[in-house]
């Protein structure tokens, strides 16, 4: 009976899960650390490690590390959760007023036993970003972004962003279902389900990469930096995203673009490989031990918008995708996370329509109630 129930769970909700997959022939590759990291003065640095790993050895790809920024000042810079931090993505605030007064960095990785070391750069002067708006189409609504260079076109810029949105839950449920001791009650709800509304915030690893070197310096307009479908939940009633810019030197973007390359085309065989891009890493405490990957530096520029529903073509959840489950099976589903919501008519009849929990649960489906301190009412 179980196995019938953990089958029909995954019937009323199915998903799967693809990650890009890279293939390395050299067998004399073994466990060489790729570190891809960005020191962003004015904002969070981060340092991302990775291994390199031939098909025919069985060691884990995963790493737990370390990595801290410095400045030629003598100030250190540790990642979020401070000296306890380990993993294989670091986020490292670079956005105080020393940071600021600074000249050049490095970032340093403990992996392994092993200390490496980056160059030490000097970051270029941020493009400011003057502008943050939104265009639609008849699809999507993209997130335009406008500059000012100075005299000289970096002529690559780099973008991260943070986005922020207001929404709602698949189903405002109707009925909760309540443990009496002895059995398992329906019972109305008196007031609104209270986790129907939340903030989601979303902030991406990748860098947008813009070539904007056929551009005059000075003026630069509608830079495309994300977009989103005109039917996804960002446009249900608030959006915000915080956008933030440097400058790339060609080497930089030529790297990040085709790392992007290959994570894109899902590592084949025929994908260009990263491993033969020059980097600025070195391993200090083994100078013999490869690395591999770039860290780069620059200060940002920052600059927050807001959007509104006027692109929304949201279309509201269809209560039959809510599946109806035998009175005696209640118990196990709920359980397995599954809530009563609300009673379904069909040409077939009514029944008690059950889902997940994060279809009727904002905070289940990632979001959170309390309201960001930035937000516009």
């Amino acid at each position: 009976m179980k196995k019938c129930l953990y089958i029909l769970a995954a019937a009323l909700c199915a998903g799967s899960c693809v990650y890009p997959f890279r293939a390395e022939l050299e067998s004399d590759v073994s466990r060489t650390l790729v570190v891809d990291g960005n020191i962003l003065v004015g904002g969070i640095s981060t340092v991302q490690l990775s291994y390199v790993l031939p098909l025919d050895k069985s060691a884990s790809g995963k790493v737990a590390g370390f990595a801290w920024v410095e400045d030629d000042l003598g100030n250190r810079y540790l990642p979020s959760g401070g000296s306890a931090a380990r993993g294989d993505f670091l986020y490292i605030p670079t956005d105080s007023e020393q940071a600021q007064r600074a000249s050049s960095f490095r970032a340093v990785v403990e992996a392994d036993g092993e200390t490496y070391t980056s160059e030490w750069t000097t970051p270029d002067p941020a493009p400011q970003i003057t502008d943050i708006h939104f265009e639609a189409d008849e699809l999507n609504v993209t997130v335009m972004a406008d500059l000012e260079t100075g005299v000289e076109n970096p002529g690559y810029i780099g973008f991260i962003y943070e986005e922020t949105w207001e929404f709602h839950s698949d189903f405002m449920a109707e009925y909760e279902l309540v443990n009496t001791g002895r059995f398992w009650q329906l019972t109305p709800l008196e007031e609104p389900y209270p986790r129907y509304w939340c903030y989601k915030t979303r902030t991406p690893m990748q860098i947008v990469l813009a070539d904007v070197s056929h551009m005059e310096a000075g003026a630069i307009r509608d830079v495309p930096v994300w977009s989103f479908s005109r039917s996804d939940k960002r446009n249900l009633k608030k959006y915000s995203i915080l956008v933030k810019a440097f400058a790339l030197s060609g080497e930089a973007y030529r790297y990040n673009r085709q790392l992007q390359e290959v994570s894109e085309q899902g590592g084949d065989l025929f994908s260009p490989d990263p491993g033969y891009m020059e980097g600025n890493l070195v391993c200090s405490s083994n100078p013999q031990k490869e690395v591999m990957g770039l860290v780069l530096s620059g200060r940002v520029s920052s600059r927050r918008a807001f959007l509104d529903s006027r692109y929304n073509q949201y279309k509201d959840a269809d209560e039959r995708s809510l599946g109806e489950i035998l009175r005696q099976d209640w118990a196990d589903f709920y359980e397995m996370g599954y809530r009563p919501v609300k009673y379904v008519s069909t040409e077939q009849g009514t029944y008690l329509g059950w889902g997940q929990l994060r279809c009727i649960d904002c905070i289940a489906d990632g979001g959170t109630q309390g309201k960001p301190d930035y937000w516009e009412d």
